[in-house]
């Protein structure tokens, strides 16, 4: 009960985390969203609740999909965090293309990585409370893969690929880290629960 009790309570605060930082996102684009910040605020967080709970309840000595769900959830406050951040960059500089780009999108994904190791040691895979120096490089490495992977993949749709279906720069930067997170999704799981974390404990 009380490990459920946890799951619900990370999971909501990952949905309400995610909200504030979607919140630049929205207003770079220029979306006109009807009852945004009930999206937001109040509908983000309980659909994230929502789908831990009902992982659980189906999937209750299936370790590994319960892993993936929680990732999913870490994941998402990832992307929220990268997405904000760089449209935060993009809204008060007014670049989004070229070298501040990437500059921009590389040191989004830092600060959303930094988030990612937080979250996935302490609630996906539940290592050591304690930070632990051999497990760190280990989480260095395989980020490196992926800063390699998120950052690459944005840099060549949004500097090499001319925006497609009449969509504004703004909206093909943000495409563009769309299709990055989708790129560095399964190394980052697979690197993390069979690299970095194997040692964590099984629930």
């Amino acid at each position: 009960m009380m490990s459920m009790k946890k799951d619900l309570i990370w999971s909501l605060a990952a949905g309400i985390i995610a909200g504030i930082f979607l919140r630049p996102v929205v207003q770079n684009l220029g979306l006109k969203l009807p009852y945004l910040n009930i999206l937001l605020f109040l509908i983000l967080p309980v659909a994230s609740t929502a789908w831990i709970f009902l992982i659980k309840k189906l999937f209750p000595a299936k370790v590994s999909i319960f892993q993936f769900a929680k990732f999913a959830v870490t994941g998402g406050l990832n992307a929220s965090i990268d997405f904000g951040v760089l449209n935060i960059l993009i809204i008060l500089s007014g670049i989004s293309e070229g070298f501040y780009f990437s500059l921009y999108k590389a040191l989004s994904f830092i600060i959303a990585n930094l988030n990612s190791y937080f979250w996935n040691k302490r609630w996906t895979f539940e290592g050591r409370s304690q930070l632990q120096a051999r497990e760190y490089l280990k989480f260095l490495v395989v980020s490196l893969g992926g800063l390699v992977i998120n950052v690459g993949v944005a840099s060549a749709v949004v500097n090499l690929i001319e925006p497609q279906f009449g969509f504004s720069p703004a909206v093909w930067a943000n495409f563009g880290a769309l299709a990055a997170s989708l790129a560095g999704l399964l190394w980052n799981f697979v690197g993390y629960k069979f690299i970095v974390f194997a040692g964590s404990k099984v629930r």
